[in-house]
């Protein structure tokens, strides 16, 4: 039989968490680092549930869940600041190797904790459909599994020529059509090295002039919780910031988490003048030919299914949402 323990607060499970997320795959979304300063930010403490799953004394799993009012969500699914959602996945961490019985356990012990009191629905968001908790919810009798949205991305090939070569005609045909028209106007793309205070303050006003919906999302108070996401300290993923430049300004960024072998796309701005040489579209693929430079496995491009991913021949991971109750 397995036991939940709840944490007192994250310096109770700091250690512990951060030893797991290092030994196993993940997202930066269920570091501890993200999570801690989700809540930090935007949540009442005594909302927060940081919960320890063992079987006698061995950690088996670590989950972070927000109760508001009767439901309970994944910490850092809740819509913020007017409605913004920012965190693009969500699970828990789970210890190597768990087998389908323990995983079964595991989750069964949470959902007892929770559905147990006060007549507690746990909503679980955003679910990979290759996560552990995803193959094991579907299994359970009394979830009710939703498609809630799509994270396209792309299994990075040993070449660009290969990635080329995936492309159907008419996209690989238009790819190299637009990088030909914007190299001919001598312009460039770069990736700082270290990010500087500068490159951070140019992301931001090139997604806010991207257009009215990303000029909304990102109000002054989401501008400071993105630069404490840059600033956390952090053992598992970079923050990476890469432009295109025209005419001695830039005209293009992509902020990206690298780490675990993957390249996860965050967000993005553009400066709608430079709409023409689609400048979003090509530093999107200079980004991916850097991926398969650097060795990693996978490029991926968050939720969303916006046509340009598509164009560079992503495909969708399916994202589920599951609702458990009493």
């Amino acid at each position: 039989m397995l036991t939940v323990k709840r944490f007192s607060d994250f310096d109770a499970c700091k250690k512990q968490w951060i030893e797991l997320e290092n030994s196993v795959p993940h997202y930066p979304f269920q570091s501890f680092w993200y999570n801690e300063l989700f809540a930090e930010t935007f949540c009442k403490k005594d909302n927060i549930h940081l919960l320890g799953i063992y079987e006698n004394e061995k950690l088996l799993a670590l989950g972070s869940f927000e109760k508001i009012d009767n439901t309970v969500l994944l910490l850092g699914m809740k819509q913020v600041l007017g409605g913004q959602d920012i965190t693009d996945y969500g699970d828990m961490l789970f210890v190597h190797d768990l087998s389908e019985k323990h995983s079964k356990e595991v989750l069964e012990s949470v959902i007892k904790y929770f559905t147990t009191n006060d007549n507690t629905k746990l909503q679980l968001d955003f679910v990979r459909e290759d996560s552990n908790t995803y193959k094991t919810l579907i299994t359970f009798p009394n979830s009710i599994n939703l498609q809630q949205e799509v994270a396209p991305y792309i299994i990075a090939p040993s070449s660009w020529e290969i990635y080329l070569q995936t492309l159907s005609r008419k996209e690989r045909h238009e790819l190299k059509r637009k990088i030909k028209r914007f190299e001919e106007q001598h312009a460039f793309h770069f990736c700082s090295d270290e990010t500087i205070k500068n490159d951070f303050e140019e992301f931001i006003r090139l997604h806010r002039l991207s257009d009215q919906a990303k000029e909304k999302f990102m109000s002054e108070e989401m501008k400071q919780f993105f630069w404490q996401i840059v600033i956390a300290e952090k053992t598992d993923y970079r923050i990476d910031f890469c432009f295109l430049e025209m005419d001695n300004k830039r005209v293009a960024s992509v902020m990206s988490f690298i780490g675990q072998e993957k390249a996860l796309l965050y967000n993005s701005g553009f400066d709608p003048e430079y709409s023409y040489y689609s400048v979003g579209l090509i530093l999107h693929a200079y980004l991916i030919k850097k991926s398969i430079e650097q060795k990693l496995l996978t490029h991926d491009f968050l939720r969303g299914n916006e046509r340009y991913k598509y164009d560079l021949g992503a495909i969708d991971m399916n994202l589920h949402k599951f609702l458990i109750d009493n």
